[in-house]
């Protein structure tokens, strides 16, 4: 039986998810690097295969699983990228190459790719100190822009700026922060008139051998201020034209980036001028698993898989009859600890709701902020759009959340969370 190595961290699939869409295929071998997720779930992950602790050391891990006999790699966590591309290249494996790898990963060199080869051009520039974000607000960035780290995901220190005085003072902030990292600022892009959608989508899809197969547009509805996400659904609302300008405009980033093998998820913008990219991710999107599944039989754990194991599948695109939505309740922009969640039974009593799921259990400490932080997950389906919108508006009205904070106890509906 072949080996397919997981390099397995926090990411877009759960380890529950990984284990079964891997284990169908070859025996799968979890690549542990060091980190306070994997320590914590490691009884678990033991469970589900064989398991290789690593150091942490470039050169010993890299030897290590050289010497562990694998076919195929892999990994679902933006942030172990890097080190599966190095793996790869070291065990003669199909992956991404470290070269595309940082192009996927560091925002302001993915940026300046896509502007040379002519696929979208946003401007940006890294910003050290303050004094380069001033200068960079009168050109050649503008106003309003957008301050984000230069790697990483989740919306995590992600911050629209409409001001210099703003701009400086967040800057100056993240600056500070307990962790040394860079920071890009890039031209806002302004959505166009989507409502009651969201004013992006994103497209999820997968490169074999080069070829590039778009599998779905995931639509979504309207972000939680400043950057949050709530919302995804298949289909989306696109229109046939529409949703073939945004896949044309993935499919050129892509090639751009050279990709050549593997899932991706690229968020791509609505606006009045055409589709522009948000960013690129060499990865399986968040949450996008479980939507697969449930919508389409699709499993795209599986099919990550195949292809890195040298497999030449032939994906079809998904097309489901009704609509099959996840909605995530973001946790509030406020420091706090959850007390409790009401609401949730009456919740799985009402029509097209089918599951939800808690991210956070009562107890637990959130520190606030503008980083997408989800409090649980949302599942369900509806014959259309407007009908789910309608579903979501009504189970959004009837869960509560109690916050205890240093002034007292807040009670917030899911629908004032996104406020």
């Amino acid at each position: 039986m072949k080996r397919l190595g997981v390099v397995y961290d926090e990411g877009a699939a759960s380890f529950g998810e990984i284990q079964p869409g891997v284990a169908r295929l070859a025996a799968p071998v979890f690549l542990l690097p060091p980190g306070e997720h994997n320590r914590r779930l490691l009884p678990l992950i033991r469970r589900g295969g064989e398991t290789v602790l690593l150091t942490g050391d470039h050169a010993q891990d890299v030897a290590t699983v050289r010497a562990v006999g694998l076919d195929g790699i892999v990994t679902f966590s933006e942030q172990q990228l890097a080190r599966t591309a190095l793996f790869a290249e070291g065990a003669g494996l199909v992956s991404h190459t470290p070269a595309t790898v940082r192009l996927l990963t560091d925002k302001l060199a993915q940026r300046e790719r896509l502007a040379r080869a002519g696929v979208d051009t946003v401007p940006s520039c890294p910003v050290p100190t303050v004094q380069a974000l001033r200068a960079a607000l009168l050109a050649p960035v503008g106003l309003p822009a957008v301050l984000k780290p230069r790697t990483g995901s989740g919306s995590r220190e992600t911050h629209l700026i409409t001001d210099p005085e703003t701009g400086s003072r967040l800057l100056r902030r993240a600056l500070a922060g307990a962790v040394a990292e860079e920071f890009v600022l890039e031209s806002y892009l302004a959505g166009a008139d989507t409502a009651p959608f969201g004013d992006y989508v994103s497209v999820e899809s997968a490169v074999v051998d080069g070829r590039v197969h778009h599998l779905a547009v995931t639509g979504k509805l309207p972000l939680a201020p400043p950057f949050r996400e709530t919302a995804q659904f298949w289909p989306s609302q696109l229109p046939g034209p529409e949703r073939e300008g945004v896949e044309r405009l993935a499919t050129g980033a892509l090639r751009a980036l050279g990709v050549t093998t593997g899932i991706t998820h690229t968020e791509i913008k609505l606006t009045p001028a055409g589709p522009r990219i948000i960013e690129v991710n060499g990865r399986l999107g968040g949450l996008v698993q479980e939507l697969a599944v449930r919508a389409a039989g699709l499993d795209l754990v599986g099919l990550s898989g195949a292809i890195a194991l040298g497999e030449r599948p032939d994906p079809r695109g998904a097309g489901p009859e009704r609509v099959y939505f996840q909605y995530t309740n973001p946790a509030p922009r406020f420091p706090s600890v959850l007390s409790s969640v009401e609401g949730v039974d009456e919740v799985l009593r009402q029509p097209g709701i089918t599951a939800y799921i808690p991210h956070v259990r009562p107890g637990t400490s959130l520190p606030g902020g503008v980083m997408t932080q989800t409090l649980d997950l949302l599942c369900g389906h509806a014959p259309d759009h407007a009908a789910m919108l309608d579903t979501i508006a009504r189970a959004l009205d009837t869960l509560r959340f109690s916050f205890a904070t240093e002034t007292g106890q807040t009670i917030l509906t899911a629908t004032q969370l996104t406020r």
